[in-house]
């Protein structure tokens, strides 16, 4: 079996923990390998917290921001690059990672899973423990999956900044078989910054609801 974990293409918003919890997880298989992408501040961080958990990873390199789906093109390009069959994805740690789990699934032709808490590989079968409402579901995974993990790691104060480390494999999007132009569809719109209307505006408008209508 061939695993690989799904970090994301930024820090996350909540604790690190969950980071390093993915990470723990995808220790115990066999020749796993974390996967990042993103720009090079989050791709050194992210390296920075896989060569703690002793696993190997790749970088994928890239300016795009992106919605869900296009982030699921370029772990499907990895995972395959890879030659991986089964993908743990860190689901807590940004609110897209949720949504990934299955637009990745779909990509691969996988099952996908949501929601687990705890995994242990045994052979060529994973054990896996899913919360669903009150109940704690085991489910036996066989062949090719995407697996959205709860895990937290230990607790931490503080962690140092990271350094550039040369442990990650960089790659760009060609060499994952894609073409950033055609991914850049899946960019996402840029924000909108409209002007603050000045004080004098917004009284003129209100004043503008609220008068009578002029007669003929």
């Amino acid at each position: 079996m061939s695993v690989a974990v799904w970090l994301g293409a930024a820090p996350p918003h909540r604790s690190i923990r969950w980071l390093d919890g993915a990470l723990a997880t995808a220790a115990k298989f066999d020749n796993a390998t974390a996967i990042a992408a993103g720009d090079q501040t989050w791709l050194d961080l992210a390296a920075d917290r896989a060569n703690r958990a002793n696993l190997p990873s790749i970088g994928v390199v890239t300016e795009l921001k992106l919605d869900y789906l296009g982030w699921a093109q370029i772990v499907a390009g990895a995972m395959r690059y890879l030659e991986a069959t089964t993908l743990l994805v860190d689901e807590v740690s940004r609110p897209e990672r949720f949504p990934e789990v299955a637009a990745i699934a779909d990509q691969l032709d996988a099952v996908q899973l949501t929601r687990i808490v705890a995994l242990a590989p045994d052979g060529s079968v994973v054990h896996a423990s899913r919360v669903s409402g009150r109940e704690l579901q085991t489910i036996r995974v066989r062949g090719p999956a995407v697996i959205g993990i709860r895990i937290a790691g230990p607790p931490i104060d503080e962690y140092p900044t990271p350094i550039p480390s040369s442990a990650m494999k960089r790659l760009d999007l060609p060499a994952l078989g894609l073409d950033p132009l055609v991914l850049g569809h899946r960019a996402l719109p840029p924000r909108s910054n409209p002007q603050t209307k000045k004080s004098v505006d917004r009284i003129v408008e209100h004043l503008s609801i609220h008068r009578a209508p002029r007669r003929p």
